[in-house]
């Protein structure tokens, strides 16, 4: 991708809607693309912050490593997202999270010390940033009672639930695999998959792989003993008994 298409890319991220012209287009030349393999590091834990990343494709798995070798996933983000910007104004200048690649991926290198200034001369710019460092700071609250929840089912239930509300449609994209997906809520992928295959034939929910659709967001609350979720999106889409049909070939038989 070259300066211009770099430009226009960071120009309609969140984070840069209020930034000058000239403050992206030197953040552009001085971007650095970088190639990374599936399950090469971008980062690790405690290396200096000194640069943060927009991802233009696949994905990058954010996680804690632990002493007896475990992996606690965080977060995993996808293409067209920006990755430490947060990191880039923490005291101790290093990163606290390990970054690893979940698939091939393509990032831009971001210099700190460009994104630093440009919040010094552009208070909607560093108002902004503000507004997204509150946003980590609630998901990351939401995670930790997430994993305060006993019951697996629950865990997955929750999580899914959530994904719905924020937007607002019954038809969901997983943000990672499977595998990872096990993970970050502490159930084995045999546990994952037993469960969601359960919810495919008692017709909760269908769909293939990461693509799926809430079929009955009510009936799956009351399989887990959660209230419905409140408020209810603005835009609550629907499924339609042709729907429930067509995705009755995805469950097993």
């Amino acid at each position: 991708m070259q300066s211009p298409s770099l430009i226009k890319a960071l120009s309609n991220l969140p984070a840069f809607q209020h930034a000058d012209p000239n403050s992206l287009k030197a953040l552009a030349e001085r971007a650095r693309r970088i190639c990374l393999p599936s399950k090469q590091h971008l980062f690790h834990a405690g290396q200096a912050a000194d640069y943060f990343y927009w991802i233009e494709r696949g994905g990058i798995t954010l996680y804690l490593p632990s002493y007896n070798g475990d992996e606690k996933i965080v977060q995993t983000l996808e293409q067209g997202c920006l990755l430490g910007a947060t990191v880039m104004f923490s005291e101790s200048g290093h990163y606290p999270l390990s970054a690893q690649a979940s698939e091939y991926s393509v990032l831009y290198r971001l210099d700190r010390e460009l994104l630093l200034d440009m919040t010094r001369h552009s208070p909607e710019v560093a108002y902004t940033l503000l507004q997204i460092v509150s946003n980590h700071l609630v998901q990351a609250i939401n995670r930790i009672d997430l994993l305060t929840i006993t019951n697996a089912t629950q865990r997955l239930i929750t999580y899914l639930l959530d994904i719905y509300r924020e937007r607002g449609s019954a038809w969901i994209t997983l943000p990672a695999s499977h595998a990872v997906l096990a993970r970050q809520l502490n159930m084995t992928p045999e546990n994952l998959s037993r469960t969601l295959a359960a919810f495919r034939r008692a017709g909760l929910i269908g769909g293939r792989a990461r693509e799926l659709v809430l079929l009955d967001v009510d009936a799956i609350c009351r399989q887990a003993r959660l209230p419905p979720p409140v408020p209810k999106p603005a835009k609550r889409e629907a499924v339609s008994a042709e729907d429930k049909a067509l995705f009755r070939c995805c469950s097993p038989h």
